[in-house]
């Protein structure tokens, strides 16, 4: 059996909270940067703070669960890059 630290993908143990952070607040960015009081229309729109969302937005942290599916849901470029991880976390994981 393979220990974790003998497992030769590199990428899953690349998987951070920054890591997160920075992808949410780029493609959120790219969605909404343009968008005139950006924060304020779409927190309003989605039931959120205007603060979580600038959090977000600014890169200050990463969203939670449920606001995470939200946003991939409304932003598709985010939803891919997370499918794409979720399916290279998964070969990581089974060359356990």
């Amino acid at each position: 059996m393979k220990s974790f630290s003998q497992k030769k993908c590199k990428f899953f143990t690349m998987i951070t909270n920054d890591l997160c952070v920075e992808m949410t607040q780029r493609h959120i960015q790219n969605r909404y940067g343009n968008l005139r009081n950006a924060a304020k229309v779409v927190a309003a729109k989605r039931g959120w703070s205007m603060v979580t969302f600038k959090n977000w937005l600014y890169g200050k942290n990463a969203p939670r669960m449920q606001d995470l599916i939200t946003l991939m849901a409304d932003c598709p470029e985010l939803e891919k890059e997370i499918m794409d991880m979720v399916k290279e976390t998964r070969k990581c994981l089974q060359q356990l």
